[in-house]
């Protein structure tokens, strides 16, 4: 399953106001000037879990000028994958799921997830039976009726079984294997037993049975028990909903805050491993961890004065990260085949890595294969390989120079192939993918000191003050990779908008007819049509190619007035409205009764496909649209790809 958003109410420095997220479905860029919130946003999400409560400790540290509780809402869906997998529930793509989390309170949700419980009926038969039967059964047969707290505790786990659609169960394991062991169990006394039948299940040996020692059963009760099929029955209903929760809690998402980017080193002095096995720290000690091997052989194969025994040791650790680390690395990382040595040399641990035939010290490979060995090696040691995972990454790459950042950005992408999902820090400009700028999200504190987030970085509410510090990663990247990507050699055509909504609404168009990579426009949004005038200087100025949409209405009749005027352009060879109009009127008073913007484009049929309607919010339809257009999400009507194709013809680019 797959983040949507996070409502993160009254955190540190986020208070009840600009504190939803919004999560790309691959990367999430989070951008803002030093003490913004950026690192207290990545925080709380780390402290996310579906598995176990949030630390009270958390809780302590809300916004002091709220009076609101702290707790955070998350929206989640699931991926195309999961939903081929569940074809036997009905419209779970179109329905959501809520998570609340908050002190002293179980976590709660509402939506699609839900249906997984309340739809699956041999779950349900399971539930009701054992409700019903459970506790008569074993008041009759195991425990003393006045026992109050113990029949408490049973009541407890069926209540959390009639809630399972709606609340998660933290402890179910725990408390279902309980409940197992008291019905393996006899009299008054925890009876552990085991045995094995033959094929008509008559028990011929009692040693196979294992008693507690002092406690008398005699051989007529253990015969009766073996054929109580009730007792059979109840243990066969917990067993089916142990596995069916754990089915479907595993489609939960995990979240990993990692924090610092410790890297393995290439060498390693016997007390140096000490000291991290010791700690349980370290990237060695992850390492080991990885390896599945037990770090007291990992000292054995240095100092074990048996010299056959420490070489035996050592082809054991060999192998055992030749299989468990470097063949899953690989599967995890296809750039190109490596492989991962340890060599033990008198008191020293050596990791090496060939690649090409080229075997090096860990040290010496490229920044981008450390860093994602690095991440892998942490992914292994902390059992994330089987889910669905937010990695939460504080700055990364800080310290790597601008190629090696270059390539990082890139790696984030391969991470997320498999439904993962990143969202890291910057103050980097190159950092930030400048060919999907609607990835990056604002941070900034205002006047009051709350953080406020902003999931465009195009929002016209930044503070004055702190707008220019903020948004600067971003401007920056724009302009790095407009002179690296179109500089004198520049070979795309560029198309000037008058705003980010454009962007994302002629982006999705433009994926959605398959353009080619090679002829795939470079689209340059503007903020607001009175700016386009001055990137389009530029552009001439560096002699690109380029063209420009404005909307057909009173800002967009002005400034093309000026590009034709003071840039000798012309219309419908460098200027394009977006209704493909031949003429227009700057005089015209009444020109806002039949203004034309991209959102006319799109068709009243397809424009109901959509949650979030234009009127309303304005950025975030044209999210949407951008979202589900681009991934295939929905089918578009003739009427909306016939006004896109006309444009867009039109203009050369199909």
């Amino acid at each position: 399953m797959r983040i949507l958003n996070v409502t993160i109410n009254n955190y540190k420095s986020i208070g009840t106001q600009k504190n939803n997220l919004i999560l790309e479905d691959d990367v999430t860029a989070l951008i803002g000037k030093n003490d913004s919130g950026k690192s207290n946003v990545l925080e709380i999400l780390g402290a996310i879990s579906f598995r176990h409560y949030i630390l009270d400790e958390f809780y302590k540290f809300n916004n002091g000028s709220e009076k609101d509780e702290t707790f955070l809402e998350v929206e989640i869906k699931f991926t195309n994958k999961e939903l081929d997998q569940l074809k036997e529930y009905k419209n779970l793509d179109k329905e959501n799921t809520i998570f609340y989390f908050s002190q002293n309170e179980e976590i709660e949700f509402q939506g699609g997830f839900s249906k997984l419980f309340k739809e699956d009926l041999e779950l349900n038969k399971s539930i009701g039976y054992l409700t019903k039967e459970l506790i008569p059964y074993l008041e009759s047969n195991f425990y003393d009726s006045t026992d109050k707290e113990y029949y408490k505790e049973i009541e407890d786990y069926i209540n959390s079984l009639s809630n399972i659609s709606n609340t998660i169960w933290i402890k179910y394991k725990k408390s279902l294997n309980k409940l197992l062991y008291i019905l393996n169990s006899y009299g008054g006394d925890y009876i552990c037993m085991t045995c094995e039948g033959d094929e008509n299940n008559n028990i011929s040996d009692l040693s196979s049975y294992v008693f507690i020692e002092g406690v008398e059963v005699n051989e007529e009760v253990i015969y009766n028990n073996a054929y109580d099929e009730k007792r059979y029955t109840l243990i066969r209903h917990i067993e089916i909903v142990k596995s069916k929760i754990r089915k479907k809690y595993s489609l939960l998402p995990r979240f990993y805050y990692r924090k610092n980017e410790e890297e393995l080193q290439s060498e390693y002095q016997i007390e140096e491993v000490k000291k991290e096995i010791k700690d349980k720290r370290g990237s060695l000690y992850k390492f080991v961890l990885a390896s599945q091997v037990s770090p007291i052989d990992y000292l054995l194969a240095m100092e074990n004065d048996d010299e056959n025994q420490r070489e035996l040791i050592r082809n054991r650790i060999k192998e055992k990260v030749k299989y468990n680390i470097q063949k899953r690395f690989n599967d995890f990382y296809s750039e190109e085949n490596v492989q991962i040595k340890v060599l033990f040399k008198n008191d020293t641990l050596k990791i090496l890595v060939k690649t090409n035939e080229n075997t090096t010290n860990i040290s010496e490979r490229s920044n981008g294969l450390r860093w994602y060995l690095n991440l892998f090696i942490d992914i292994l040691a902390n059992d994330l390989r089987n889910t669905n995972v937010i990695f939460l990454l504080d700055e990364p790459g800080v310290y790597l120079h601008v190629n090696a950042q270059r390539e990082l950005l890139r790696l984030f992408y391969y991470l997320c192939k498999n439904d993962n999902q990143v969202v890291y820090s910057t103050h980097s400009p190159y950092m930030i993918d400048s060919n999907n700028i609607i990835n990056v999200r604002a941070i900034e504190k205002d006047e009051k000191g709350n953080t406020n987030i902003y999931n465009t970085a195009y929002d016209n509410k930044f503070n004055t003050a702190s707008k220019r510090e903020t948004l600067s990663p971003l401007v920056q990247a724009i302009g790095a990779d407009l002179r690296f990507n179109i500089g004198p050699q520049g070979e795309k055509m560029n198309i000037v908008t008058e705003g980010i909504t454009d962007y994302m609404y002629y982006t999705a168009m433009l994926y959605y007819f398959n353009v080619p990579e090679d002829k795939m426009p470079y689209i340059i949004p503007s903020v607001g049509a009175g700016n386009v005038n001055v990137i389009v200087s530029i552009l001439i100025g560096w002699g690109c190619d380029f063209k420009v949409i404005l909307d057909y209405d009173k800002a967009g009749f002005v400034e093309c007035d000026k590009l034709i005027e003071n840039l000798n352009l012309k219309l419908n060879k460098d200027i394009f409205f977006t209704n493909c109009s031949d003429t227009y009127d700057n005089k015209d008073k009444e020109i806002y009764k039949h203004a034309e913007f991209v959102e006319c484009l799109i068709s009243e049929e397809d424009k109901n496909k959509f949650k979030i309607y234009y009127t309303e919010n304005k950025t975030m339809a044209a999210k949407e649209f951008y979202d589900k257009v681009k991934n295939r999400d929905i089918t578009l009507s003739e009427e909306t790809t016939n006004n896109f194709e006309k444009l867009f013809t039109k203009m050369g680019v199909l």
